[in-house]
């Protein structure tokens, strides 16, 4: 058993988030291992799959508000961040 090679330890799961209603987001990891900006899994409260944003197409809201609302840091062509607050539609809250 010392004598055998293994593949280092690489996370799947880069960020989970729950929502109010109780719908989970899951971030995987995207094809390269130190890549933390994958496709992100969205879970409905009684579990099932609801869909999956690609890479790229949304990032992983900073926090989830009642009625579908949720927060994002935005940066402006001066780095300068702002938070942003908006409503997703009913089929992925």
């Amino acid at each position: 058993m010392e004598q055998q090679a293994f593949y280092e330890e690489v996370p799947v799961v880069r960020g989970l988030k729950a929502t109010w209603d109780g719908a989970l987001w899951i971030q995987r990891r995207a094809e390269d291992p130190w890549d933390d900006l994958g496709p992100i899994d969205v879970f409905s409260p009684a579990r099932q799959y609801v869909g999956t944003f690609p890479a790229g197409a949304t990032e992983m809201p900073v926090a989830f508000g009642p009625d579908g609302l949720v927060a994002f840091w935005e940066t402006h062509e001066l780095d300068v961040p702002t938070l942003v607050v908006r409503r997703l539609p009913a089929a992925v809250r």
